[in-house]
């Protein structure tokens, strides 16, 4: 857990009223870290107290982020500790929203301490060093919040644009306080913290910046970062690559398909052709010859019987022809005739 830097802590010069429990000395600390990076705040009291809270200003009852009666506490993002008369409350990925005025605070039935707090979140920390520079995108539409810090002191703060020249000088100040100009404003907070944004950003504000102490036109120490502007509304590279690679594969995956198609149809194809072709084809004629009946024998004893040829066609041989004697099912005295006999076809 990343622990963020204060940045000024001054006693106010007046009192606030707590609306439930009475009069108390307010404190204002101010907190900054950049989105996502945990910022940890720290109140301390003279004395224990039961009841340990940390609310979003107006404070009312549905501004209560967090509350225990316990040394510490977990709520959604938020956690609080109670350590030898100190409190520390943590807030766990932060965003812009998470900007603005808190109070940190201790109470019982006898009464209600608190501090107040201010937390800062912004794009991007320069911490002092004139080499650093960094890159910011952004979209348009949107805003930034930059924080330039200084080892040196001044009253003079600038915050300007490329060349710092002419129009080029965005919005300067020279108090603690903060001092907007269109679109372009200026913090100056006590310990050479300087905080400048600019809101509604359109892609012309795309450049090389410049915050420092002094003028524009001096040579003083000063920060500089590079911004880039985007449409909101153009999809990332990676985004416009991916239907690509989709349309490659699903083009791909069909030709796939229709070529198996096609193979199957042809091979279908084929196998009917063959089944027919072998439908067509003549099947073996066998042809019969009947040789006339022999008369019969004087034995009326013997059966009678007739010759039977087989001869297959095509055969030019004489050893193609089979004889086969049929043999009546019933004696040849007999009143009636035969009925049926049996033929066996040699193979």
């Amino acid at each position: 857990m990343n622990i963020s830097h204060t940045l000024i802590c001054f006693f106010l010069l007046f009192s606030l009223q707590d609306g439930n429990t009475g009069l108390v000395s307010a404190q204002l600390s101010v907190y900054s870290a950049t989105e996502g990076e945990d910022v940890r705040v720290q109140c301390s009291f003279p004395s224990y107290r039961e009841r340990k809270f940390f609310c979003k200003e107006p404070c009312d009852q549905k501004d209560i982020l967090i509350e225990t009666a316990d040394f510490s506490a977990q709520r959604g993002r938020y956690r609080i500790d109670y350590k030898q008369r100190d409190v520390f409350v943590t807030i766990s990925q932060p965003t812009k929203s998470d900007s603005g005025k808190y109070r940190c605070g201790v109470g019982s039935s006898s009464g209600t301490s608190y501090e107040n707090i201010e937390i800062i979140v912004v794009d991007a920390i320069f911490d002092g060093d004139p080499s650093a520079e960094k890159t910011i995108d952004a979209k348009t539409g949107g805003n930034i919040v930059v924080e330039c810090s200084f080892t040196q002191y001044g009253i003079e703060m600038f915050f300007c644009k490329e060349e710092c020249e002419g129009e080029d000088n965005l919005v300067e100040t020279t108090s603690y306080t903060y001092t907007k100009k269109g679109r372009y404003s200026i913090r100056h907070v006590t310990g050479g913290f300087v905080f400048v944004s600019i809101e509604q950003l359109t892609q012309s504000d795309s450049g090389w910046y410049r915050c420092g102490l002094g003028g524009p036109d001096s040579k003083d120490l000063y920060q500089r970062f590079r911004l880039i502007v985007t449409d909101a509304l153009t999809t990332s590279p990676k985004t416009t690559e991916q239907p690509e690679t989709t349309k490659a594969v699903i083009l791909y995956v069909s030709l796939v398909v229709l070529v198996v198609v096609l193979s199957l149809s042809v091979l279908v194809f084929c196998r009917k052709r063959t089944c027919k072709d072998k439908s067509e084809e003549p099947e073996p004629h066998v042809e019969t010859q009947c040789a006339s009946a022999p008369e019969a024998e004087d034995d009326p004893s013997q059966h009678a019987y007739s010759e039977i040829k087989f001869v297959s066609e095509g055969s030019s041989h004489s050893d193609a022809e089979c004889v086969i004697y049929s043999v009546p099912q019933v004696e040849a005295s007999s009143d009636e005739p035969p009925l049926y006999s049996t033929v066996n076809n040699p193979q």
